[in-house]
C-alpha cells in the first residue's frame, strides 16, 4: 500500500532575503523572528504567513531593540509602496539635487518637485519654500555685509568658510529629505528627470549674481 505524503501544516512564511522556510510555531502576527538561514530579522505580517496563528501582541510585549527593528522594516514596506506606485514617475538625480545647492534655491525647488511627483505635494511645496526664503535671508546678509565692511573686516578663511557651508548645509538637507522616497521609485522603474536646463539656468544665475557682488563692491569701494 502506498505512503501518502505528510502534509505540513505547521505555520510558517518565507525569508523575504533568502526565501528559506522561517518556521513560526509558538510565535504571533505582530512578533518578530530570525530566518536559520541568513540570520535577517523576520517581522511575522498576517499576508505572508502559511498556517494559522494566534492573534497579535501588543506592541508593549516587545523589547525597545525588537520596537527599532520592526519600525525599519514597517519604514521599507512604506518606501517599497511609494516606489511601486511611482515607477513611472521622473525624478531628478539625489547627485543633481546635492550639486544644486551651490544656488541652494534651485536644490530645494528640485527636491521639491521630486516629492510632489511622489505624491508629496505639500511637502515637495514646504522644502521649495525653505529654499527661496533662505535663499533671501542668505543674500540680504551677504547685502548687508558687505554695505556695513563687515565682509572686508572678516579674515579671508572665515567669509570663505562661511560662504562654503551654508550651500553645502542647505544641499544635504534638501537631498536627504527626497533621497529615501526617490531612491525607492528609482529601484522600482522610476526614470530620470532632465538635468540640462535647471543646471544651466543655476550656472547662468550664479554668474550673473558673481558680476552683480562684484559691480556693488567695486562701486562701493571705488577702483583698485
Amino acid at each position: 500500500m502506498a505512503t501518502q505524503p505528510a502534509t505540513d501544516l505547521s505555520p510558517h512564511m518565507a525569508c523575504p532575503a533568502c526565501q528559506h522556510r522561517v518556521d513560526l510555531t509558538g510565535r504571533r502576527v505582530g512578533q518578530s523572528t530570525r530566518c536559520g538561514a541568513c540570520q535577517a530579522f523576520v517581522v511575522v505580517t498576517r499576508s505572508k504567513v502559511r498556517g494559522e496563528l494566534p492573534a497579535a501582541v501588543a506592541a508593549g510585549e516587545l523589547t525597545p531593540e525588537e520596537q527599532r527593528e520592526v519600525g525599519e522594516v514597517l519604514e521599507r514596506i512604506k518606501l517599497r509602496r511609494i516606489g511601486s506606485a511611482t515607477r513611472h514617475a521622473e525624478l531628478y538625480p539625489s547627485w543633481v539635487v546635492f550639486v544644486a545647492g551651490v544656488q541652494f534655491y534651485l536644490s530645494g525647488i528640485l527636491a521639491g518637485a521630486n516629492l510632489a511627483a511622489l505624491g508629496d505635494v505639500a511637502g515637495g511645496k514646504r522644502l521649495q519654500l525653505q529654499g527661496v526664503v533662505a535663499y533671501l535671508a542668505a543674500a540680504g546678509l551677504l547685502l548687508g555685509a558687505t554695505l556695513s565692511g563687515l565682509g572686508a573686516a572678516l579674515p579671508a578663511g572665515v567669509g570663505l568658510g562661511l560662504v562654503l557651508a551654508v550651500p553645502l548645509a542647505f544641499a544635504a538637507h534638501f537631498t536627504r529629505a527626497q533621497h529615501a522616497a526617490a531612491s525607492a521609485a528609482r529601484e522600482a522603474g522610476a526614470q530620470p528627470a532632465p538635468v540640462v536646463l535647471p543646471l544651466l539656468v543655476g550656472l547662468i544665475l550664479a554668474i550673473a549674481q558673481a558680476f552683480a557682488l562684484w559691480f556693488l563692491t567695486l562701486r562701493l569701494e571705488g577702483p583698485v
